[in-house]
């Protein structure tokens, strides 16, 4: 069997000995032909079957990676954050992945324990949230965010960094902004001025707890998703217990849905699983099966 290989070697702060060794570990385990392109294959220091892709060290590099790969292989082992996880779904590939997390934040669906055992691994296929911003058409596992904050690793520690920066290519450490915005699922409008703005398919974990609240009702009526607009950004930190008390109370206005297309326009930055990728309007809908997944 062939096994495709994709790294961001920017994920969680970039590559580190600690990383190599997993991955190595990883192939190990699997013990099967690898291909890759030369840029992974020299970041890690192995020997395998290169492909040729354009490298512009961003995440179309992590798309087109996957998508030439899934041509050729029978699965793609995946590492980095959960971002690196979106992108890689956006490819919508054929194939299996199996996703390691070497990120900032690693709590994606789709994530495989690092100790894995290979005799055990079954296929699934995973729902998530289509969204589409301008041109850019993406899957999100976690959620797709408005805010002007994502998390990042900046000198070995987790902060949020201004989104917009980061789309430049800078880290840049950053607090909350407040922008106005409208959102809008069929007839059922939100509008006003917001901290941050969250779309996520519904989480069956908040049944049994009240002060969940809106969100709890939706997964407890049995909706696919809901949009939870919140009137203090939250994608922080760094808040201490005196920073919260001087921000409360606060707000969330919240819109259940199934299959209908939601509407955000806002003067911020959207994100799918903390990736920025454009601002101003987006479109989000329940994407069933997104991707197939080895857990």
């Amino acid at each position: 069997m062939k096994l495709g290989l994709v790294v961001n070697p920017l994920a969680g702060g970039g590559l580190d000995e600690k990383k190599i060794e997993l991955i190595k570990d990883t192939l190990r385990k699997l013990s099967m032909e690898v291909y890759t392109s030369r840029a992974v294959a020299d970041a890690v220091k192995i020997r395998a079957r290169t492909v040729e892709i354009p490298v512009s060290m961003t995440r179309e590099d992590t798309v087109n990676l996957v998508k030439k790969l899934d041509e050729i292989v029978d699965i793609i082992v995946i590492f980095g954050g959960d971002g690196t996880m979106s992108d890689a779904a956006s490819a919508k590939p054929s194939k299996p992945l199996l996703c390691i997390g070497i990120g900032t934040t690693n709590v994606s669906p789709v994530l495989a324990s690092h100790d894995f055992d290979p005799e055990k691994l079954k296929e699934v296929k995973v729902s998530g949230l289509q969204v589409n911003v301008g041109d850019e058409e993406r899957i999100a596992f976690n959620d797709v965010v408005v805010g002007s904050t994502i998390l990042s690793t900046v000198n070995g520690e987790r902060v949020q960094v201004d989104a917009r920066e980061f789309m430049r290519g800078r880290r840049v450490v950053a607090v909350p902004r407040k922008f106005r915005a409208r959102v809008e699922v069929g007839e059922r409008v939100v509008e006003g001025v917001f901290g941050n703005i969250f779309v996520a398919l519904t989480d069956k974990r908040f049944l049994g707890r009240g002060i969940a609240g809106g969100a709890s009702l939706s997964a407890f009526l049995g909706f696919k998703a809901v949009v939870a607009c919140i009137s203090e950004g939250i994608v922080v930190s760094t808040y201490s217990k005196r920073d919260l008390m001087k921000l409360e109370p606060i707000v969330t206005r919240t819109l259940s849905f199934d299959d209908e297309i939601v509407r955000i326009r806002a003067d911020e930055v959207i994100s799918c699983d903390g990736n920025p990728i454009g601002e101003g309007y987006a479109e989000v809908k329940v994407a069933e099966d997104a991707v197939r997944i080895l857990k």
